[in-house]
């Protein structure tokens, strides 16, 4: 026994509307019956036909999938060193390289292995919280800070 495909939109056609939700097929009929311009050619925009709402065509404009890429969250890696921590995060220190003057100077402030610091602000200066002392670093000193991948 064989089966014929079923007449008619399929359900990969169908487009939901952000707006009320309503699922319809795109293109055709509901481009000229909301008298879009560019019904007859290649149009880039969706119309939904109960609402109205109209939304760019994401398979077709370039443009609109630009915009979707630039906005897009992106995956955030852990960081290597306190240089490389957005402000506001936190981390915990593994390690701190450099001279043993700076090692001894970052100590005395309470600048530890196994501290967790908090960023307040990067720019113009590096501003950390470290247990109940605040500390600003330039930024060769956040570099020489190691954190603890997580």
């Amino acid at each position: 026994m064989t089966t014929l495909p079923l007449a008619g939109p399929t359900a990969a056609a169908l487009v939901a509307c952000p707006l009320c939700g309503f699922e319809y097929v795109p293109g055709g009929d509901s481009c000229r019956e909301h008298g879009c311009p560019i019904a007859f050619g290649t149009c880039a925009t969706r119309h939904c036909p109960r609402c109205g709402y109209t939304m760019p065509d994401e398979e077709r404009s370039a443009s609109a999938r630009f915009v979707r890429r630039l906005f897009a969250p992106r995956p955030r890696r852990a960081a290597g060193t306190l240089a490389d921590l957005p402000a506001g995060s936190f981390g915990v220190v593994e390690r701190i390289e450099g001279d043993p003057a700076l090692q001894a100077r970052l100590t005395a402030q309470g600048l530890a292995p196994g501290l967790t610091v908090h960023v307040l602000q990067r720019t113009p200066t590096y501003v950390i919280e470290a247990g109940q002392t605040t500390i600003a670093l330039e930024r060769r000193v956040a570099e020489a800070i190691v954190l603890k991948r997580a």
